[in-house]
């Protein structure tokens, strides 16, 4: 028997999720995505990596704005499971009960540990040690779902958001492949989570962008690399934007108040922070491109010893 698959998800991750149904030769009878969006400050309007891979492999696509608008769609496809993977919407609990053997989520952390829109981010935030992906059962609820599998990963130390993701883009694959047959059964073993240990991964505002350089050296460095590279940390140095890419926790023992220019050299402008200090090694301005400090020092720049950044 052919069981039949609807599939939900937009960006890179859930791409792999849904070739690795296909490289599993599941029958998926339909995709659903957000709709195309104008990307960028040209706001070219760009299709998401689940519809591209869905066209070139020829597959019924949906792009509603509201899950309700088609409903009956999905219901005519006759789902025996849905696969859900970083969508983007709140999917109904009426969708939820189509499929005889449920809806399951591709999440990427080690539920209860994350649950919400941007767990990739928070594990590196939070100088997590480790994450992974979860595969569970989905509820009214948001990420509360049972667990059915969780495949761990080690956290680096100089882990950011982007090589996390693409970390775990790789693992959510191999974790579907593996376990994709298994869940077309009714003896699926799986468990509650424990709800004392749960954690919000909620969505990155503009103000959780904004580095606080009263806090410590470790706790900044956190935080550009939990933003690199979307949607980068910044600060504000003489009433302008300034975007920080690439950092390190610096040694230096020289203190200063917090968002001081310490020392500006061709390996890095190091900035004082409530507790310690950080080397930035690149950094851009307002309307220009991203530049290392030894390419900002080969030019005119703003910076000047003994100034502060805003916090």
């Amino acid at each position: 028997m052919s069981f039949r698959v609807v599939f939900f998800g937009t960006p890179k991750i859930a791409a792999a999720c849904l070739q690795a149904l296909l490289d599993e030769k599941i029958n998926v009878v339909g995709v659903v995505t957000k709709p195309d969006r104008p990307i960028g400050r040209k706001q070219i309007i760009e299709k998401s990596e689940v519809k591209a891979l869905a066209e070139r492999t020829k597959l019924n696509i949906f792009q509603p704005e509201k899950i309700n608008d088609i409903y009956d769609e999905i219901l005519d496809l006759k789902p025996d499971l849905i696969v859900v993977c970083a969508y983007g919407k709140i999917i109904g609990e009426h969708i939820l009960n189509i499929p005889k053997f449920h809806c399951v989520n591709v999440h990427t952390s080690l539920l209860p540990r994350w649950r919400g829109g941007a767990p990739i981010h928070h594990a590196v935030l939070n100088n997590d040690k480790v994450s992974g992906v979860t595969l569970m059962y989905m509820t009214k609820e948001l990420d509360a779902g049972n667990i059915i599998y969780q495949e761990p990963l080690t956290l680096d130390s100089k882990e950011t958001y982007r090589s996390l993701y693409d970390k775990l883009t790789n693992l959510s694959y191999n974790v579907l492949r593996k376990h994709i047959h298994y869940l077309f059964s009714d003896q699926v073993v799986s468990k509650p989570q424990d709800n004392d240990l749960v954690t919000i991964a909620k969505n990155i505002s503009r103000a959780d962008e904004k580095i606080d350089w009263s806090s410590s050296s470790k706790n900044v460095d956190a935080k550009i690399r939990g933003l690199y590279d979307e949607p980068i940390a910044y600060s504000v140095y003489d009433d302008m934007i300034v975007k920080i890419y690439e950092a390190e926790v610096s040694e230096m023992p020289i203190k200063g108040t917090p968002g001081e220019i310490l020392t500006i050299e061709s390996t890095g402008m190091i900035v004082a922070c409530g507790e310690g200090s950080i080397k930035i090694t690149k950094l851009q301005l307002a309307g220009k491109n991203p530049i290392s400090i030894k390419e900002m020092l080969n030019g005119n720049h703003i910076f000047k010893l003994k100034t502060n950044f805003n916090y």
